[in-house]
């Protein structure tokens, strides 16, 4: 078929597509005809920028597991579908936003769960009096229940924001929370993880304070409530940087948490802190050398 006949198709396809049950504060298509939230949508891709960052420090620094895969992999596609719901404001985009942040929380739960497992093939010189039995045989599908099933209300109620909202933020309260003890009050609490969990706090709370701000004064119905200065002052966007460098941050500290019960506090140290190089965690894997000439 000739080009324009694609285009039609794909204008009706588009246009038969369910509207998103929220609206930003964002004036729709005031950038671009194409793009209906243009700086909501911008400021989603660093995101999986900083996701391919974090997985590629992973590989290069610690001893890398398929935990920290999915990690960086789910958050890499939250910040792809978060691109595709502001530039569209399409519920089934909208879901290719929401759904996988509810995924990444389930994600965290494991790595806070399991970061003292010894797992099926334990590291060469392990810390091994921290370490226990592995949970997956429960936890693995547990979790996955927990998804299908926020899945399957996510598509039966397409028009009732609270039930991802609530979702999100019972699981983002808990990880909070036990981030706070672990970094703070916990025997093994390092310097390290005390200061990655206060970026992750910083970060995350700030961004977070912005977006309760936005949603107080203009809703979640429509972009005209707060006026054009709201609409200008863009803090959706913010809430985006914030959200991504906390969560970066985050994982970084689970990170650090697992070379510990693996290597030992004394062999986790910490790369990068610019502007340019975000914290990073390094596993020192010692007995590797020893291993390699046996």
């Amino acid at each position: 078929p000739p080009p324009d006949t694609w285009a039609r198709w794909f204008a009706r396809w588009f246009d038969s597509l369910a509207p998103s049950n929220i609206d930003w504060c964002e004036a729709n298509y005031a950038i671009s005809p194409y793009v209906a939230e243009f700086w909501n949508a911008m400021s989603s891709v660093p995101m999986t920028l900083v996701a391919f960052y974090g997985l590629y420090m992973a590989r290069r620094h610690m001893r890398f597991e398929p935990r920290w895969g999915m990690a960086w992999f789910l958050l890499g596609i939250v910040g792809l579908g978060s691109a595709l719901f502001h530039a569209t404001l399409k519920h089934a985009f909208q879901a290719c936003d929401e759904l996988p942040m509810l995924y990444c929380n389930l994600v965290f739960i494991y790595l806070m769960l399991e970061e003292k497992s010894a797992g099926r093939s334990p590291p060469w010189r392990v810390k091994a009096a921290n370490l226990r039995p592995p949970r997956k045989r429960w936890l693995a599908p547990l979790l996955i229940a927990s998804g299908v099933v926020q899945t399957v209300c996510y598509f039966l109620y397409p028009h009732v924001y609270e039930i991802f909202l609530v979702s999100y933020v019972s699981v983002v309260a808990w990880l909070t929370i036990e981030s706070v003890r672990r970094a703070w009050f916990a025997p093994d609490a390092t310097p390290l993880t005390r200061t990655l969990v206060k970026l992750a706090l910083v970060f995350y709370l700030g961004g977070a304070a912005l977006w309760i701000f936005e949603n107080a004064v203009c809703g979640v119905k429509g972009e005209m409530g707060g006026g054009w200065w709201m609409q200008a002052a863009h803090l959706h966007a913010f809430w985006h940087a914030g959200a991504c460098m906390g969560t970066y941050h985050f994982i970084e500290f689970c990170a650090a948490r697992r070379g510990a019960a693996l290597f030992g506090t004394e062999n986790v140290t910490a790369g990068g802190g610019t502007l340019l190089m975000p914290l990073y965690v390094v596993h020192h894997q010692t007995g590797e050398g020893e291993r390699k000439r046996r």
